[in-house]
């Protein structure tokens, strides 16, 4: 009895399975199917002039277009050549350019002429008035090599 429902569970469960497989793929076709766009009516008709031509001419000419389908190939060749030259001579027309001023040349800058800029000795103040304020030791701010060192090897600045 109990081998009989565990039997019926799994079938079932596998029937579930199954279905929820089934109907992920009906909903992603589904969505393909929306999200692709419709065959223009141009092209089928395209295609059934094709096979009408095909039909009335079974054996004519072996391994060649019929002659009315080569024929509106050309003129369709033809159209599209047409527009594309119609592209190119709206294209040729020249655009108006703004003319550069020709200079003589650039004249080289002596860097030593030109006075600092007023916020770059205001910041140099600031950082000054900065580092006075800091308490530290004269020799500490002359030798901040050694000071690191120094302070590297006693282990204050180790990693604990």
């Amino acid at each position: 009895m109990a081998v009989q429902q565990d039997e019926e569970i799994r079938k079932v469960v596998k029937e579930n399975k199954a279905r929820a497989v089934r109907e992920g793929k009906e909903r992603r076709r589904l969505w393909a199917q929306k999200k692709t766009p419709k065959k223009s009516k141009e092209v089928n008709n395209v295609k059934d002039v094709v096979e009408a031509e095909t039909e009335d001419e079974p054996h004519a000419n072996i391994g060649m277009l019929p002659t009315n389908i080569v024929e509106m190939l050309a003129a369709r060749e033809k159209q599209v050549f047409l527009s594309d030259s119609e592209d190119e001579n709206s294209e040729e027309k020249p655009r108006k350019r703004k003319k550069k001023h020709k200079t003589s040349g650039l004249e080289p800058v002596i860097l030593k002429e030109i006075p600092p800029a007023p916020c770059s000795q205001n910041s140099l103040d600031f950082l000054k008035k900065r580092k006075m304020q800091v308490p530290r030791s004269s020799s500490v701010l002359n030798n901040s090599n050694q000071a690191l060192r120094l302070l590297s090897t006693t282990g204050v600045l180790s990693k604990n």
